[in-house]
């Protein structure tokens, strides 16, 4: 669990003033998900590329940007961030409103989510705050479905579903 935040922290450590109107959340939410990759190992994957799928979210974006192009990745594969359009292949996708994005989306694209219900199919990662800290929950049973392999120490930091 310790090894996850210190992970967390230092990521966050790319933040500066051009970010300063993106919220606190939204940056942990960023470092939370391209800390996943680091995470866990998965079998759907394009090995010419990670592409990583946002919503219209253009500071959120460009800050998920900033901090991919500041780490290495642990995959192997550069990883890619793009608007959620239905035009690009995700292997990942932020999901932040409920609508047709979904849609879109491969049946074996990673889903994370910040809302507790989706209209196809269940996110393997949902965030949700809890006494003013941000959490996340892991769907086991779609992370099987996408035969993700997810490491114990991400396990241990998060709720089950």
């Amino acid at each position: 669990m310790r090894s996850l935040l210190i992970v967390v922290v230092l990521t966050l450590g790319v933040s500066h003033s051009a970010f300063a109107d993106l919220k606190k959340v939204d940056k942990l939410k960023a470092a939370y998900m391209f800390n996943f990759t680091k995470f866990m190992t998965w079998s759907s994957i394009n090995t010419d590329s990670v592409n990583f799928c946002v919503q219209n979210d253009e500071a959120f974006q460009q800050f998920l940007t900033q901090l991919v192009e500041s780490r290495p990745s642990s995959s192997g594969a550069p990883i890619r961030i793009v608007v959620l359009d239905g035009k690009q292949s995700c292997t990942f996708a932020f999901l932040t409103k409920n609508d047709d994005s979904l849609l879109n989306l491969t049946t074996s694209t990673i889903i994370i989510s910040d809302l507790p219900n989706l209209i196809d199919r269940p996110s393997v990662f949902t965030f949700y705050e809890e006494n003013n800290r941000l959490r996340f929950e892991i769907d086991l049973a779609e992370a099987e479905r996408l035969k993700l392999s997810i490491s114990s120490e991400l396990l241990k930091v998060a709720k089950i579903k």
